[in-house]
């Protein structure tokens, strides 16, 4: 997949014009997956944030802004969509503050100027994966760290996989998975999906994804100049049957890394 410099003037478009629909999905505090899976992971990574600067990297609706400014940190949101921003701005509250701006060019921001950066489930999103790790890396301070997340590359229903489906759970309401296929790992490349709403109705755009496989990752984030410190598959927290697939296979993959 070629190294691109800047965020598409398409992807502001597809969030833009989903950015109402993507925050009733999230509901202000993200769905079940991330609750139950996702989100308890990402705290443990960032560890104490009292005092600390820490940058929302691809915010979204904000919602972990807002968690991690209750927790004490002075937060710095940025989003590509300022429909998005708009969000933000009206649900924000103390300690906070939001821009419109590209992940892969942070000319808002001088060099060294955050202690902490969160970016939860953007890179696989973005074209520009290397230019947004080489900008994490400048404005970010010596003794500070980068935790990002994204879907599994290696589970991907999104991407290369999907599950063979059995029935439906009459107790949880969801098919039971019968095993999970994947082919074609090493087909690094674009693709478009349609996200849907808790209701089962369409997203308004469909959402640009990037399939990149583990390595591809790994070696942008030492490219970047990072030293890679923890990383996590992290599983639920929860023994509801509802999240029976994911006991058996990640979801999620999450980074900590640092200079």
């Amino acid at each position: 997949m070629p190294k691109v410099s800047t965020m598409e003037k398409h992807i502001k478009d597809q969030w833009d014009a989903n950015a109402i629909a993507f925050a009733i999905l999230i509901g202000g505090q993200g769905t079940p997956h991330h609750r139950m899976i996702l989100n308890p992971c990402i705290d443990s990574l960032m560890g104490n944030v009292e005092g600390k600067r820490l940058l929302d990297a691809g915010c979204g609706e904000g919602y972990l802004s807002r968690y991690y400014a209750e927790k004490g940190a002075d937060v710095v949101g940025v989003d590509i969509s300022s429909q998005l921003i708009e969000i933000c701005k009206e649900k924000a509250r103390n300690n906070q503050e939001f821009h419109v701006g590209d992940i892969c060019d942070l000319k808002l921001f001088r060099d060294t100027s955050f202690d902490l950066i969160l970016c939860n489930l953007v890179l696989l999103n973005v074209p520009c994966l290397f230019k947004a790790l080489e900008e994490f890396q400048r404005v970010l301070r010596n003794t500070g760290h980068l935790v990002f997340s994204i879907v599994h590359p290696a589970f991907d229903f999104y991407g290369p996989g999907t599950w063979e489906m059995g029935e439906k759970d009459s107790e949880t309401n969801r098919r039971i998975g019968l095993f999970f296929k994947i082919d074609n790992y090493f087909d690094e490349r674009p693709y478009e999906r349609y996200w849907r709403s808790r209701d089962g109705r369409k997203f308004p755009r469909a959402i640009s994804f990037f399939h990149r496989t583990i390595s591809t990752y790994i070696n942008a984030i030492l490219n970047a100049g990072f030293q890679i410190q923890d990383f996590r598959e992290p599983t639920p927290i929860t023994d509801d049957a509802f999240f029976e697939r994911e006991r058996r296979i990640p979801f999620f993959a999450v980074f900590k890394v640092g200079k």
